[in-house]
């Protein structure tokens, strides 16, 4: 019998073991269940690499919620996967919303978060021998099947009286048109980081016309269908403080994060920082202003929508995204 003591003691201790293995995944099982899947459609931006590092380390779950990012290759692809319910939260611009406004009434944004604000980074560049927007008159201009992309354009053109049908137009995607520009195939284009990021230190080109020249006007904004807000609102508020601890993990540890976000983008951390020099990022104390119903944002929307319906290029009948602050977290 005491020969065997010591074999029946290690046994309870391996049934022990077992015991606490199976209690350690059963708890690793919960905590996985507890969390909100939330899928983002994002393209290549600089301010929507943050929800991306967010992501890839896993910020959203001291919020209970399981981020994932789906990339989208041109702002019109994200904009129709949007339109057809492919995805319910999008990470885009105010022109684009407003489109899909027009374009899907039923599923007219929310707009609960201000991501950032262009000044300076969407730019029109042309060759260096057109020296003003006004020699774009009769030049080839590219530009993606976006409405940012046109209203940049048309802002830019209105600035010195040019009208919009004096000019040909080439819609492609982002890549293209850094190709076609390249190429010699159009004199201008529409484009932004990081597309934009080689074009700017290159003295074969120019930037005519930048967003800088219309502050406050180029927003980007997290937005979402309605119907999914009212059933998931947990989910948005964990997405915004998502938001907020990528901003603070970049502050913490900048040279990781840039290095990893820069990746992304295929650039160097140096040009990434560089791209960013031409962007704002409104923090947490601005955006109950700004979302407010006669905030910023709203003004933005309605002046937008009058330029847009003055150019031909939306309907008077066509609703408007509206804005929210439900889903920011209480002071």
């Amino acid at each position: 019998m005491t020969s065997q003591r010591p074999s029946l003691r290690r046994s309870w201790a391996l049934a022990l073991v077992g015991l606490a293995s199976l209690a350690g995944s059963f708890v690793a099982w919960r905590t996985l269940g507890a969390q909100e899947r939330l899928a983002v459609a994002i393209t290549s931006w600089p301010g929507n690499e943050y929800l991306y590092l967010a992501e890839q380390r896993s910020l959203g779950q001291r919020y209970g919620l399981d981020l994932r990012v789906q990339q989208y290759s041109s702002l019109e692809d994200q904009r129709f996967a949007y339109s057809r319910g492919d995805v319910e939260v999008i990470a885009t611009n105010l022109p684009d919303v407003i489109a899909i406004c027009q374009e899907v009434p039923k599923r007219c944004p929310e707009l609960f978060l201000v991501i950032d604000q262009s000044e300076g980074a969407d730019v029109i560049v042309s060759t260096a021998d057109l020296a003003d927007v006004r020699n774009l008159a009769g030049q080839k201009v590219g530009l993606e099947r976006t409405v940012l992309a046109e209203y940049l354009l048309l802002r830019a053109l209105e600035t010195k009286q040019v009208p919009f049908d004096q000019m040909r137009l080439l819609r492609e995607g982002p890549s293209f048109l850094i190709n076609a520009l390249e190429k010699g195939k159009v004199d201008a284009i529409v484009t932004y980081p990081p597309y934009a990021n080689a074009l700017r230190v290159d003295l074969r080109y120019r930037v005519l016309f930048s967003s800088a020249q219309i502050p406050g006007e180029i927003v980007d904004v997290l937005a979402v269908n309605p119907a999914y807000a009212k059933q998931h609102p947990s989910s948005l508020n964990s997405l915004v403080r998502t938001w907020w601890a990528a901003q603070a993990l970049a502050r913490a540890e900048p040279h990781a994060s840039q290095a990893l976000m820069a990746k992304r983008q295929q650039v160097s951390p140096a040009e990434f920082v560089a791209s960013e020099r031409s962007i704002r990022y409104p923090g947490p104390a601005e955006q109950a202003e700004m979302l407010a119903p006669t905030g910023m944002v709203a003004r933005v929307v309605a002046r937008m929508a009058d330029q847009m319906i003055s150019a031909g290029r939306l309907s008077a009948k066509a609703p408007l995204p509206t804005t929210t602050q439900t889903f920011l977290p209480k002071p």
